[in-house]
């Protein structure tokens, strides 16, 4: 009986023993990789530091630039480039930040401490796994912002002579507004594009051509056509250039009257300049075509045309080589939606705020409309990470319902004219139901009801018009939608009814 107790004994001893040195050896790795990961975190913060003056090196450079009257098309070309470097660094900064931000979040909430009780702890066993999940982060943000750095050292050494020649620019005249009130008043991201269209304007008719000279903008519904080729109009060099310069909406067939002549001098035989602003579901076919090319006889020399159009099928048109617009890359539209968000606030200061505004933006899919209403009526009124957090839960909930219901988000069905819903503020149970979407030129004939006011309120009911948002910048659109509220029955009695085109 006694070798029997022995073995007993023994065997408990071993497993005890085994159980020990598990326990140390697991604690001794996370120890290791705790620390691998605190300087990890140290490198980074360095390397982070080190972007952020680079980036607001180039800047500086960038806003002195749009502050000078540049006409030299390879001056042009490069600012372009230092443009788009100077979002995609920014938007790395602020991603990797937000990515440290929740990685330290997430370690204070499981627990600091490098050695947990027992490797059979949940605790020690989540903890065990975001030491590793870091590792893999730490070695690959670093050497994703060091090859950003990388670059941009190089951008910096190519920018002396930039700087020199920019110098030789005269100042545009402007007032001194804060940044976001600079980009509440100018057109954002389209610079490169507005240049090309006025080189196309400018370049002299070539000897014996026979067709108009026509250049055609292509672009899915509210991106940014009217307004560009707007700004087109208004510039300097386009106005001296041409004698007179007519707005056509609605296509070759518009009734008489349509037209807005934009300017206009008393010379007669000087060029035109016609911009024709195609309705949307208007297809041209080719007798139109030869129609539209006929009236090259009753035009001056040098005269150009303009036509823009949702659709591809104006390509045909084309003399040069066509602009097609989209929406903006995510870098530039996280630039631009951090600096409505915060006004004249600086984000570094809120870089929680900074990490939910990252997450509203990428949610909204790059729209223009909903930036300037969401910063405007929202995030800049209400600077409380509570109610920020408030509006990224309705807007996550609402793209959800949306892809739910119609398989969807809610941007694209509004731009093909399907229904939506949109998310309210005051009330989870609401449901506004977007009926249609129009865009008016008129402002005296736009609703008086905001639909910011729509999405506080828990006492609206039934169908309405309600705005937007009107646009400060030419050609100054106002933005409407027609609503109906719904209750959450009446929206899940619908749910498996398939949804038609709405009329605009």
């Amino acid at each position: 009986m006694n070798w029997k107790q022995d073995l007993k004994r023994n065997i408990v001893m071993d497993t005890f023993i085994t159980a020990v040195l598990g326990d140390l050896f697991s604690r001794s790795v996370s120890f290791v990789l705790d620390n691998y990961n605190r300087r990890g975190q140290k490198d980074a913060k360095a390397n982070l530091q080190q972007l952020r003056c680079v980036l607001l090196h180039i800047q500086a450079t960038v806003e002195e630039a749009e502050g000078r009257h540049i006409t030299n098309q390879a001056m042009l070309q490069q600012l372009q480039m230092l443009r788009q470097a100077m979002y995609k660094g920014f938007y790395l900064l602020d991603s990797f930040r937000d990515r440290i931000l929740q990685q330290e979040s997430s370690n204070v909430q499981v627990g600091d401490h490098p050695f947990p009780l027992s490797k059979f702890n949940q605790a020690k066993r989540r903890r065990f796994a975001t030491v590793r999940m870091n590792v893999t982060f730490q070695d690959d943000g670093v050497k994703e912002v060091q090859k950003m750095l990388g670059s941009l050292h190089s951008i910096i050494g190519d920018m002396a002579e930039f700087i020199i020649f920019l110098k030789s620019y005269p100042h545009i005249s402007r007032e001194p507004y804060s940044k976001y009130l600079f980009l509440e008043n100018c057109m954002f991201g389209r610079q490169a594009e507005m240049e090309k269209i006025i080189s196309f304007l400018l370049q002299p008719e070539p000897p014996g051509a026979e067709r108009l000279q026509v250049l055609p903008i292509t672009g899915p519904p509210r991106v940014g056509k009217s307004t560009l080729v707007e700004h087109v109009c208004y510039d300097e060099r386009v106005r001296s250039h041409f004698s007179t310069i007519i707005l056509c909406c609605g296509g070759p067939t518009a009734p008489e009257g349509s037209s807005v002549v934009k300017k206009q001098t008393h010379d007669s035989h000087g060029r035109s300049l016609i911009v024709i602003e195609l309705a949307e579901d208007l297809v041209l076919d080719e007798s139109q075509c030869r129609n539209f090319y006929s009236s090259r006889s009753h035009m001056s020399p040098g005269s150009k045309f303009i036509v823009t159009s949702r659709s591809e099928n104006i390509l045909k048109l084309g003399s040069t080589g066509a602009i097609k617009l989209d929406l903006l890359p995510q870098e530039a539209y996280w630039y631009f939606f951090k600096v409505m968000a915060f006004g004249s606030t600086n984000p570094d200061d809120y870089p929680e705020l900074a990490s939910l505004a990252m997450e509203i933006a990428a949610r909204l899919d790059g729209c223009f409309v909903a930036a300037h209403a969401m910063c405007e009526f929202f995030l800049r009124a209400n600077m409380h990470r509570s109610f920020w957090n408030k509006i990224l839960e309705c807007v996550r909930n609402n793209i959800e319902r949306n892809i739910q219901l119609f398989g969807e988000h809610p941007r694209i069905l509004l731009e093909q004219n399907q229904i939506a819903y949109v998310w309210c503020l005051a009330d989870f149970s609401m449901r506004p139901k977007v009926l249609y979407v129009q865009t008016h030129s008129q402002l005296n004939d736009v609703p008086k009801i905001m639909l910011h006011k729509l999405q506080t309120s828990s006492k609206a009911h039934g169908k309405m018009e309600v705005l937007v948002w009107k646009s400060r910048i030419p050609p100054y659109h106002s933005y409407t939608m027609k609503c109906e509220i719904e209750a959450p029955q009446d929206m899940m009695a619908k749910k498996k009814r398939p949804h038609s085109h709405l009329q605009v």
